[in-house]
């Protein structure tokens, strides 16, 4: 069985001497081809040892980790992102069905990391899709964001202007789009939330559904509030969620 070639991103010499000796220690299966300190070094040690897997570090000094991956029109290799802090880009990363690592490191969760990646390069499996709707996420590219959603062995990526409201189904969501299709994901709808944030045009409205302003048709005036969508689907508001609504609807 061929290794995988594996390169490791990390301007920080400590994590990048730990990682390796990790992955020596525990992952047999790995072959560290190079170490980079920023990503300069990175692009360039990629473009020479061609690996079938990069383990990069989300913050570095001057360019991140995802700079990196803008520097190349095609992306063959997987990714494993690495990072010290839960912030807004983990939510993209998981919501792309996207391997990350937390610092300090978990030995199960890089061995699975590994293993992922291993598997996927045997059934030749690329992440290029979602790697590609992370960097327009992580831009506000909302014309080409999509949300990523595992469908038996494969990945769909459902634009996210397509959605019309997303609906909670015990521990899953439903996720309904303008074509009248629906998606059932493992994912609540507190996720949801909190990956689309205050900013976006996703609104929770209750605590069943999330809506997306954009396919809002019309609303009530009194009481209760009442949401027609375009596909003429109706649902009550909840009355603290109301101003909320009326504001994204103004904007």
């Amino acid at each position: 069985m061929h290794k995988v070639r594996t390169i490791i991103v990390d301007d920080e010499p400590d994590c990048r001497e730990i990682l390796h000796t990790l992955l020596q220690k525990y992952c047999p299966d790995v072959d560290v081809v190079g170490l980079a300190t920023n990503t300069e070094n990175a692009f360039e040690l990629i473009n020479l040892e061609k690996p079938d897997l990069v383990f990069l570090d989300v913050q570095m000094p001057r360019a991140d980790g995802f700079s990196l991956l803008k520097k190349f029109p095609d992306i063959p290799f997987a990714v494993v992102f690495v990072t010290s802090h839960e912030e807004y880009a983990i939510a993209a990363i998981r919501f792309n069905a996207l391997d990350y690592l937390l610092k300090p490191l978990s030995i199960d969760e890089l061995e699975a990391s590994v293993n992922k990646a291993l598997c996927n390069k045997m059934e030749g499996l690329k992440v290029q899709p979602q790697i590609i709707n992370l960097l327009h996420q992580l831009d506000g590219d909302t014309e080409n964001a999509r949300i990523a959603i595992h469908e038996g062995a494969s990945v769909k990526l459902v634009p996210e202007k397509d959605i019309l409201f997303i609906e909670a189904d015990g521990r899953y969501c439903k996720i309904y789009v303008v074509s009248g299709q629906t998606h059932l994901t493992a994912r609540n709808l507190k996720e949801f939330e909190e990956y689309f944030g205050e900013s976006s045009y996703f609104v929770r409205i209750n605590k069943t559904y999330i809506v997306n302003s954009l396919h809002i048709k019309e609303y009530s005036k009194g009481e209760p509030f009442i949401l027609t969508m375009q596909n003429e689907m109706t649902f009550e508001v909840s009355r603290r969620k109301k101003p909320e609504i009326l504001e994204k609807l103004k904007k």
